[in-house]
């Protein structure tokens, strides 16, 4: 039954379904009719899920348009980065034409760990993109894992995908480096790590990623204290050989500003865009001055969906 009132409600959210049977819901009180309003003008729902530590965690969902209790979907979980949330990654790395037109739930997870000083500008992140150089994982993993499980119980699912940006990109990699993971492929935007000692007992890994060579958050030619990256090629490159790929790296460009760097012969596919000029941004997602130059030569989501396509079906 609440399912069915999901649904229903949802299909409203969308347009795809006429008017409400008032025998599925009776708003009985002016609480009530708030609540149904806010689903209304909401493009997505808002869940908590509380943890086997006992921790209550936040996360929405978006049902593509049409589903129903005899549909069975693909699932992408999409991962903000640090500083923002779960909403505003929903709406800056938008996927939901993409979700409707190929029927794919969409799950957006929240960080919820803070500084203890809240006017940080990255006062809510990852626990581990924070730590990253600690590697410290279960707070958040363990999350995401859980909240995997409860969406497979809730809803027919197929594929599991998962895509970040910046900080979420790290939670991709993560993901990504577990040798059981319920993840199929994998795209993070802007940030990506590959440790040999965490990422080398998983399988091949379907990873493609993407990275502005003006991103001054995230430097293509790697950082130092605290963080120390490598360089982007670097980090590809160690893809790449996780992955089986031939040695040698292949190019094709775009446009003027977009060139795509590939490995032939891999395991799992490999291969990340180089956007000239490019910031710490989504390309073809919602433009930031702040965060530097977004490309719309090309749409990551679109280009995301592509890849986890092509990779189910080969794998």
């Amino acid at each position: 039954m609440y399912k069915l009132l999901s649904l229903t409600v949802f299909c409203l959210c969308i347009g795809s379904c006429g008017g409400l049977p008032k025998s599925t819901v009776a708003v009985e009180s002016a609480a009530e009719r708030k609540a149904a309003d806010e689903l209304l003008r909401s493009p997505y729902e808002k869940f908590s899920l509380t943890t086997k530590a006992g921790i209550e965690r936040k996360w929405l969902l978006r049902l593509p348009e049409g589903f129903s209790e005899q549909s069975c979907a693909d699932v992408i979980f999409n991962f903000h980065g640090s500083g923002s949330s779960a909403a505003t990654q929903f709406r800056y790395a938008d996927f939901t034409e993409i979700a409707d037109r190929n029927e794919v739930i969409l799950v957006m997870p929240d960080a919820n760990k803070v500084f203890a000083d809240k006017k940080h500008p990255l006062a809510s992140y990852w626990d581990h993109a924070w730590e990253a150089n600690l590697r410290k994982r279960n707070y958040d993993i363990d999350f995401v894992l859980e909240l995997v499980e409860h969406v497979k119980s809730e809803y027919c699912t197929k594929d599991f995908f998962a895509t970040g940006m910046s900080a979420g990109g790290d939670m991709v990699s993560a993901l990504a480096c577990l040798v059981d993971t319920p993840f199929k492929s994998f795209a993070p935007v802007t940030y990506r790590y590959y440790a040999a000692e965490e990422c080398a007992n998983a399988g091949p890994r379907p990873t493609l990623s993407f990275q502005g060579d003006k991103d001054y958050i995230v430097p293509i030619d790697g950082s130092e204290s605290p963080w120390f990256d490598p360089p982007m090629e670097e980090v590809m490159q160690r893809w790449a050989m996780h992955n089986g790929c031939d040695d040698a790296a292949l190019e094709e460009r775009v446009s003027n500003e977009v060139r795509r760097i590939f490995w032939d012969n891999c395991d799992a596919d490999t291969e990340w865009y180089l956007i000239k000029g490019g910031g710490h941004t989504w390309p073809g997602g919602l433009p930031s001055k702040q965060l530097g130059y977004t490309t719309i030569d090309i749409s990551a989501s679109e280009l995301i969906w592509d890849f986890f396509h092509k990779s189910s079906e080969i794998h």
